[in-house]
């Protein structure tokens, strides 16, 4: 195994580890307080707030799981690292997706 997959391997755990944490954070009632606080007190920009807050976080989680899998997957199959690393830009392309329409 080669010293750039290392690397690798080590980026995507800790990157996974940040998605969770950021995801975690999202879904906190803290977070929401300030996203409350920052628009207008109303009970329709209340109820999207939450939905964007949740729509964030289980989207982070979801990014962070995916990336600690594919830390696994680097660590069992080195020698297909540029597929999996294709189709995570993939799965990526898709979360964005996802919170683009979530913040819309």
């Amino acid at each position: 195994m080669s010293i750039k997959i290392v690397v690798l391997i080590i980026l995507a755990f800790l990157a996974g580890l940040a998605f969770i944490g950021t995801g975690i954070y999202f879904l906190s009632g803290s977070f929401l307080e300030k996203l409350n606080a920052s628009s207008v007190a109303d009970e329709v920009s209340q109820r999207k707030n939450a939905f964007r807050a949740k729509g964030s976080g289980m989207t982070a989680i979801s990014l962070g799981a995916l990336t600690l899998v594919w830390a696994a997957m680097l660590l069992s199959f080195p020698q297909i690292a540029a597929t999996l690393g294709l189709v995570y830009m993939f799965f990526l392309i898709g979360a964005f997706a996802v919170i683009t329409v979530v913040f819309k």
